[in-house]
């Protein structure tokens, strides 16, 4: 292993540690950039275990802050999402999951200002029609979560459109997580996406992800999220077009 592929996965592990306390967006380029150093189908399961470590930072600092009843409302819809992702990744080939990954991180980045404009304007739908909000949304975010382990901007609109307050938006978020990425880990094993070999990609990032969690928790309110979150979406489409063309 090369030391700017060891250098790169550090980077990839503190970046992950990041977007579990601090700025979400960033998972979308985690996700691309571990499909583009090695195989996509494997670079699933790599990411999977750094996420849970990142999940277990986030729960601890928002464990306070978090829904319950809510949470059990989205369970079935996710649960739906993330069969149907497996089946997709049991029945796909390493280049057309690359391309799916893609495609995705472009339809993230699409989903970005949707979820701006929303948390900006007076919109009731989640009143009006919370059902089919929560069938979509969810299973939509169990889907993308499944297959490229990015289902943060579905999960973000839902919890928008709810109005949640920062820190309880933080609160569900890191648990709804855990919990789904733990409920993935048997699917990812039967698929043969985690394997000894995987750990060589994991061992060099998985230090890296305390660190950028912990930083993430002092800088949040430090940092300009603007600037750094549109940094984001445009570095996020650079690689997810890369994946598409490559």
């Amino acid at each position: 292993m090369s030391l700017s592929l060891i250098l790169l996965l550090v980077l990839i592990g503190f970046l992950i540690g990041l977007s579990k306390t601090a700025i979400g967006g960033i998972g979308m380029v985690n996700a691309a950039l571990l499909a583009t150093i090695m195989p996509a189908k494997e670079s699933t399961g790599v990411f999977l275990v750094l996420l849970i470590v990142g999940d277990l930072f986030a729960i601890g600092v928002y464990k306070k802050h978090v829904e319950w009843k809510m949470l059990q409302k989205l369970i079935w819809p996710v649960i739906a999402g993330v069969i149907v992702g497996a089946y997709f990744l049991s029945h796909s080939s390493d280049e057309s999951l690359k391309k799916t990954i893609g495609w995705i991180v472009l339809l993230l980045v699409g989903f970005y200002p949707i979820s701006q404009r929303l948390q900006k304007r007076e919109l009731d739908i989640s009143l009006r029609y919370p059902k089919p909000l929560r069938i979509v949304l969810g299973s939509m975010a169990g889907f993308m979560s499944m297959v490229a382990n990015s289902g943060g901007p579905p999960m973000s609109i839902y919890l928008l459109m709810r109005r949640n307050s920062v820190m309880n938006f933080l609160g569900n978020t890191a648990w709804f997580f855990f919990i789904i990425n733990i409920f993935k880990l048997p699917f990812t094993l039967g698929l043969g996406l985690l394997d000894f070999q995987s750990f060589y990609y994991i061992f060099p990032a998985l230090p890296a992800v305390p660190v950028g969690a912990i930083l993430g928790r002092k800088l949040v309110n430090k940092i300009n999220l603007e600037l750094f979150q549109k940094i984001t979406l445009v570095t996020a489409a650079a690689v997810g077009l890369n994946l598409i063309i490559s």
